[in-house]
């Protein structure tokens, strides 16, 4: 396989939107971890070990929730990563990660199919970071700043119409609902997406257009996750300054050698999400 063949093949399993990741997540989806002892983070095991006051945890989602983009993977189906912001609010004292299902090219139709069947009933909190794969990111990923093509802007068109005709909205609180169902007196958060990119970007011709994009879609996901009972955490306030093309940035630019990281949080990123939500979480 050349160079080139063998980047588009990775660049499919980007976690913001791949049709062709997607379906692999439902075999990590009872991926559970424990502290002091019990699954230790292997599929299928019990959480086990946790004290009395720890509250039971279950973390939901895409990418962005499994922690792609700092290379610390637990495995490499879903790319559940140690780095992730829920094994990183693992380790604090008031919470126990007892499920964490969420996987790499998720959408909301994955998480209500293949991750809310994995949240345990004694679930007192769940996260969930998803909606990026609902309006094809990794094709706007691709076509707009790996390999630039003239099919950039109608893929991005794509998801902007998915967001504006409430198709966003709908999946999002399709989702909430699911979890809803599931654990009924858990206490759900939704945590949005960073604006990947820097501004000005000299680099990237479609950066700002993007950027906006993200807030739309923020946006949406935000309206539907609290209108459902949901609380959501914006992460675009944390991020800011620490964008692709800044001097400080907490999102992996493209790298040929690394495609799997491209256009995700690194470990900063991800320790600035994990304070972010800490602050609502409880």
């Amino acid at each position: 396989m050349t160079l080139l063949a063998a980047t588009i093949v990775a660049i499919a399993g980007l976690a913001l939107g791949s049709a062709v990741a997607a379906p692999a997540y439902a075999a990590s989806a009872s991926v559970v971890t424990g502290k002091g002892g019990g699954g230790g983070g292997k599929p299928g095991g019990g959480g086990g070990g946790g004290s009395g006051t720890e509250l039971e945890y279950a973390a939901l989602g895409d990418s962005y929730a499994s922690g792609v983009g700092t290379g610390s993977y637990l495995e490499r189906t879903c790319y559940t990563s140690s780095k992730s912001y829920p094994k990183l609010l693992d380790a604090d004292a008031n919470l126990r990660l007892a499920a964490f299902p969420a996987c790499s090219g998720a959408s909301t139709a994955n998480v209500i199919s293949g991750q809310v069947p994995a949240i345990p009933a004694t679930t007192t909190r769940v996260t969930l970071t998803v909606g990026g794969n609902d309006v094809g990111f990794a094709n706007v990923m691709q076509n707009c700043f790996v390999f630039v093509s003239s099919s950039c802007e109608s893929y991005i068109v794509a998801g902007e119409t998915l967001v504006a005709n409430g198709t966003v909205a709908t999946n999002i609180a399709n989702t909430v609902l699911a979890i809803r169902a599931k654990a009924p007196g858990a206490k759900i958060v939704v945590a949005g997406y960073p604006k990947l990119f820097n501004e000005p970007n000299a680099k990237y011709k479609w950066a700002a257009r993007v950027n906006g994009d993200t807030v739309a879609l923020n946006d949406a996901i935000e309206a539907a996750a609290v209108a459902n009972g949901a609380v959501f955490v914006d992460v675009e306030t944390a991020f800011a300054g620490h964008g692709i093309g800044s001097g400080s940035a907490w999102i992996n630019d493209f790298n040929f050698l690394l495609p799997k990281e491209g256009f995700h949080p690194n470990a900063t990123g991800y320790s600035a999400y994990a304070t972010e939500v800490r602050k609502v979480i409880g």
